[in-house]
């Protein structure tokens, strides 16, 4: 190997490889990066067997090769490094890195890379073309509700599938739910779809968003991987990913199709009662009291230990009035993500789901995008502000 390059170019493939190498590995060359060098390109591999990520960048190549070098500590020097011309030549066992016009040299032990893990193939694999900042925005606006529990393995990642409305990514964790879905985007996935790792998914956001051509998306054909591969200017990023094993649950079965009972309110006035109330929250449970009714709705919250607080917001409402109970911080990451400037609430009684939707068009006409969130039953000895209030002044 030996090769000339930018360090701007270098630091770049090394920082995304390094978000698939393991924290530590019993199996040392998954604690390295593998570097493989050609007439033009340097590509950068980093996995931890789950999740891959590849990173090609320019270089002018004197000699090719491929070797493995310790990830974490590769990165820690050459991002020290001054910016400007890098050469990179293997020496006797070793990587030499000279950098500063010469001036200084650092030297990496080297490993065998012949056992470094294949990544699969994906020649006969589904395809999906799309915009990466579509990519990017269907994945933020799913991936909050992602559950973080390891009982039920296929939650813990985004389900991706076609539909009549195109593709749509949904992500559940049984207490709060989103699908967004793009009409433009087509594909061959069918309605049993795939789940991907959201942590492979988190991955690839973050290049989608600077995809500089559309990001093209590949399931393997025995359904096992998935890649996402994106060019961000002269650089080339692949994200391998292990599918997580389903069925992914009937998420329409719990889409409730006849809450009739509409609560239209700005959403960053919510947003900002709900956090001042959530000061007051149970810190397990995070309880907020929503008292809706014709006049409008009241945000509340009260404990022993945290005191309470009440807010008022104008609302638009008809129809009997209700007290229902939600987790504040599922409510927050659930409007954060709805771009609106108004949402509506679709309620039927206080213990069914509530669907949470914005309020006119999304800025892409081509997208849509639909929220739900599980009520928490409100005890009937539960503290009120009031009470609260009265207690005090007893």
């Amino acid at each position: 190997m030996d090769l000339s390059i930018q360090q701007g170019d270098l630091v770049f493939a090394v920082a995304r490889a390094l978000g698939s190498v393991p924290q530590k590995s019993a199996q040392p060359l998954l604690n390295c990066f593998l570097l493989e060098a050609e007439q033009n390109s340097l590509r950068i591999t980093g996995t931890d067997l789950d999740l891959t990520t590849s990173v090609s960048v320019p270089c002018t190549g004197k000699a090719p090769g491929r070797i493995a070098v310790a990830a974490k500590h590769f990165n820690e020097v050459v991002r020290k490094m001054p910016r400007g011309g890098v050469t990179m030549k293997l020496e006797k066992n070793q990587l030499e890195v000279t950098y500063g016009d010469g001036r200084g040299v650092s030297r990496f032990p080297v490993q065998k890379s012949d056992e470094f893990p294949t990544p699969p193939s994906f020649r006969d694999g589904t395809k999906v073309t799309m915009p990466g900042e579509t990519l990017a925005r269907l994945v933020d606006r799913t991936s909050y509700a992602v559950s973080e529990e390891t009982t039920r393995q296929s939650l813990n990642g985004v389900f991706v599938h076609g539909s009549a409305q195109g593709i749509a990514f949904v992500a559940t964790d049984g207490h709060r739910l989103a699908r967004a879905t793009c009409r433009t985007v087509t594909s061959d996935l069918n309605r049993d779809g795939v789940i991907v790792p959201a942590r492979a998914l988190a991955n690839m956001s973050r290049v989608a968003s600077d995809a500089t051509s559309p990001v093209e998306f590949t399931v393997s054909e025995n359904r096992s991987h998935a890649s996402f591969t994106a060019q961000v200017g002269e650089y080339r990023v692949q994200v391998t990913a292990r599918l997580l094993e389903g069925p992914y649950p009937n998420y329409e079965q719990v889409i409730p199709k006849d809450n009739v009972r509409l609560l239209t309110v700005t959403r960053s006035d919510l947003m900002d009662a709900v956090d001042i109330m959530s000061s007051h929250a149970d810190s397990n449970t995070q309880q907020v009291r929503f008292s809706v009714s014709e006049g409008g709705l009241e945000v509340s919250s009260a404990t022993a230990d945290y005191g309470s607080g009440s807010q008022r917001i104008e609302a638009e409402y008809k129809g009997e009035g209700m007290e229902i109970g939600y987790n504040a911080r599922y409510l927050l990451q659930t409007l954060r993500n709805i771009p609106t400037e108004k949402v509506v609430f679709k309620l039927k009684t206080a213990l069914s789901a509530g669907i949470v939707e914005p309020v006119g068009a999304l800025p892409q006409a081509d997208e849509e995008l639909l929220c739900l969130v599980m009520p928490l039953r409100l005890p009937d000895n539960a503290p009120t502000a009031e009470t609260v209030k009265a207690g005090a002044r007893g």
